[in-house]
C-alpha cells in the first residue's frame, strides 16, 4: 500500500460491478423518478420522470415504481442523501447513499435503492450489497447522520419481480464498527496504488 493517502469509492472497494453505460444511465432515471414518487406522492409523475430522464418508456421500471408506492406514502420528507468520506488506514473513502428521508411518525432513514433485479444464483451480489449498507450506517453515523440504513432492491419470484428491504439498526456497542473497519482496511491492502479505483 503506497504511504501517498488514496482516495477510493466505497463500491470499488467492495469490487462491486460497474454498471454499463445504458445500465448506469436506467439507474440514474429511476433513481430520478424514486425521488419524484416520495416527494408528490404521484406514481404518474414518476413515471413522466423516468421517461424525461432514460428517454423512453420501460415496463420493468414502471413496475418497480408502482411496487414503491405504498411506501412513499409514509414518507413526508426526502432530500438527496449527501456523500460522506472517512480515513480508513491509508485511504480516505468516500460513500453516498440516495436519499435521506423523514416519515410521518418522526423516524428518518437513508435509503439505498438498487435498482437490478437479483436473480437466484446472485447471492454473492446481494451480500455484498448488505455489507455496503452497513458500512454506510457507520460511515454515516461518524458523519452525524445517526439514522438506520434501509437498503431497497428488487428479486425474481414466481416469474415476477416483488421488492425486498432491510434494514440496518446501529449496534450497541462499537465492535461491529471494528470488525467492519478491519474487513474494508484488508480489502483497502490488496488495492495497487495505481489502480485505477485509487485517486490520488
Amino acid at each position: 500500500m503506497s504511504l501517498r493517502r488514496l482516495r477510493m469509492r466505497l463500491s470499488d472497494v467492495l469490487g462491486l460491478p460497474r454498471p454499463d453505460e445504458l445500465s448506469a444511465k436506467y439507474g440514474r432515471a429511476f433513481e430520478r423518478a424514486v425521488l419524484v414518487l416520495l416527494k408528490v406522492k404521484d406514481a404518474v409523475a414518476a413515471l413522466r420522470a423516468f421517461i424525461e430522464s432514460y428517454g423512453e418508456p420501460h415496463s420493468g421500471a414502471f413496475n418497480k415504481i408502482r411496487m414503491l408506492a405504498p411506501w412513499a406514502k409514509k414518507v413526508r420528507e426526502v432530500s438527496e442523501a449527501p456523500p460522506v468520506i472517512t480515513k480508513v488506514g491509508n485511504a480516505l473513502l468516500t460513500a453516498q447513499a440516495d436519499f435521506l428521508v423523514s416519515y410521518e411518525d418522526g423516524r428518518r432513514e437513508i435509503v439505498e435503492l438498487k435498482s437490478h433485479i437479483i436473480k437466484r444464483d446472485e447471492w454473492k451480489t446481494k451480500a455484498e450489497w448488505s455489507f455496503a449498507a452497513k458500512v454506510m450506517r457507520m460511515l454515516y453515523r461518524r458523519a452525524g447522520y445517526d439514522y438506520p440504513v434501509r437498503l431497497i432492491y428488487f428479486v425474481e419470484d414466481k416469474g415476477g419481480v416483488r421488492p425486498e428491504e432491510e434494514v440496518y439498526l446501529y449496534p450497541h456497542d462499537e465492535r461491529d464498527d471494528q470488525h467492519i473497519l478491519k474487513a474494508l482496511e484488508e480489502r483497502i491492502s490488496k488495492i495497487p496504488a495505481d489502480s485505477p479505483s485509487a485517486e490520488r
